[in-house]
């Protein structure tokens, strides 16, 4: 993540609002996310949300007293535990102040469930139905209803899910390589050659553990 840019921390959860709700999600998402990043100031709450929005470099619409309760109550609501996925102001506000047609909003859900994915990570292993799972505000694959919402339903189909994951590569910089295994790697930060040669690697260290248990299970059979 680029230690220059301003970001919005996100809890995955609120995710579900935002193909459901997209107007609140945004109004939403705003109080929490300085809210968050307020968490690692001093002072009361109101003034470490203003110096938060000073950090930030962003204006508050709306009084601080309610944008702070706003923030506890939809906090107070979620899980103890959950991801959290970030969203850089530019990007928000482009969002914020724009029409975004449905599938630029799955783009956007589909790019923060990858970024709850990889955290921190300059990569790693996942594979479409996580990435699904996530742009909808689920942390893991079942806990999504067997009934999924026709929206769910809609972008779980291969096709679907291939043109979003085809969007993110070419405009979102997100790199996804697979090389006949299950699942996939995905970065924001390597290269396709730098992913490669982890899969390489990734293959090798598996065949090493085969020849090894293959070893061992001879060495069983013949002591019987």
């Amino acid at each position: 993540m680029d230690n220059n840019k301003k970001y919005l921390n996100i809890p995955l959860p609120m995710l579900k609002d935002l193909h459901t709700r997209s107007k609140q999600f945004f109004d939403d998402i705003f109080d929490v996310g300085v809210f968050l990043q307020s968490k690692t100031l001093v002072g009361t709450d109101e003034k470490r949300y203003k110096d938060a929005l000073h950090f930030l470099g962003v204006t508050q619409g709306s009084s601080v007293h309610n944008a702070v309760s706003n923030a506890k109550t939809i906090l107070s609501r979620l899980p103890s535990k959950y991801p959290t996925t970030g969203i850089e102001k530019e990007m928000y506000f482009d969002y914020y102040k724009n029409y975004k047609d449905e599938f630029e909003i799955i783009c956007l859900s589909a790019f923060l469930g990858s970024r709850s994915i990889l955290g921190k990570k300059p990569y790693c292993k996942t594979n479409k139905n996580f990435i699904h799972a996530r742009m909808f505000g689920y942390t893991t694959v079942k806990q999504m209803s067997a009934e999924l919402t026709p929206i769910e339903k809609k972008y779980k189909t291969r096709r679907m899910m291939d043109k979003v994951l085809n969007e993110l590569e070419m405009n979102w910089y997100l790199k996804i390589l697979s090389n006949h295994q299950r699942g996939m790697i995905i970065s924001f930060d390597l290269s396709y050659d730098e992913l490669a040669l982890i899969i390489e690697k990734q293959k090798q260290q598996t065949k090493i553990q085969q020849i090894t248990e293959a070893k061992r299970k001879a060495i069983r059979n013949a002591k019987k």
